[in-house]
């Protein structure tokens, strides 16, 4: 879900959160592409297209492997299984000059480090979830222990090991205000109280409009960011039109 690693003949950004901070991870996605293994951090096709109509609507089905989920120890943060497709949550904190929601009723209710964790067992919840996982895995100092606590999937522990060793060669630059892309929109793509599938939009400082797919399950108490083997294609669009707008800070 970050970089600017574009396919032959894109124009815009690759994925939700790219940036020039990150372009030194570009030797880290190449390694990941000549295995043949796209995860979230890459593209796999970069489509312009002016309809943003998400998939076919089927929810996959989790990975066998997991994180640690929340053990039991959240507080109980019911909400309503209403999908918020209006009035999505409005309050956002920054992460690394990241906006990113927060919820009193969806949460996080805990914040450990750069572990945001806790959230309402609920469509609300899944989306804050996916917003604040997806960006504090990319961008957070300790993303090592988000992506082990709070991801699953067949790509993780390959995203993890190539990550590791490019860091040991290549230290992390923060990124500056202004450089990442931030959350504009989203639309739910389908939602069961174990599965949720959303569809996230950002908006890059040139004006460029991606949207991602993200697929989250409720595992161990709480709700963890599925990290694929073969991420889903990414789409421009022309603006927000069939998605609910939703902006930070």
């Amino acid at each position: 879900m970050t970089s600017q690693h574009s396919s032959a003949g894109s124009s815009g950004p690759s994925s939700p959160f790219a940036s020039r901070w990150w372009q030194a991870s570009g030797l880290f996605l190449a390694v990941l592409l000549v295995a043949a293994v796209v995860v979230i951090l890459t593209t796999g096709q970069n489509e312009s297209s002016n309809d943003a109509a998400p998939g076919d609507g089927a929810s996959p089905s989790p990975s066998a492997s997991s994180g640690t989920g929340s053990d039991g120890d959240c507080p109980d943060l019911a909400g309503s299984q209403t999908m918020p497709r209006t009035a999505p949550p409005a309050d956002w904190q920054l992460v690394r000059s990241a906006a990113v929601p927060v919820s009193k009723e969806a949460g996080p209710a805990k914040v450990e480090g750069d572990v945001a964790r806790c959230y309402a067992h609920s469509p609300t919840g899944a989306l804050v979830a996916a917003a604040q996982i997806g960006t504090r895995y990319l961008v957070a100092e300790d993303w090592q222990t988000v992506m082990k606590e709070q991801t699953y999937g067949d790509g993780k522990d390959l995203l993890l090991e190539k990550r590791e060793a490019f860091e040991k060669e290549q230290p992390s630059v923060a990124p500056v205000p202004g450089e990442l892309g931030q959350i504009a929109g989203f639309q739910y793509v389908t939602y069961t109280e174990q599965t949720a599938v959303l569809q996230v939009v950002t908006r890059f400082g040139s004006g460029v409009l991606q949207t991602s797919t993200l697929t989250l399950r409720w595992h161990g108490g709480d709700w963890q960011l599925e990290i694929p083997a073969v991420s889903p294609p990414q789409r421009t669009v022309d603006d927000l039109s069939g998605y609910v707008p939703w902006g930070g800070v």
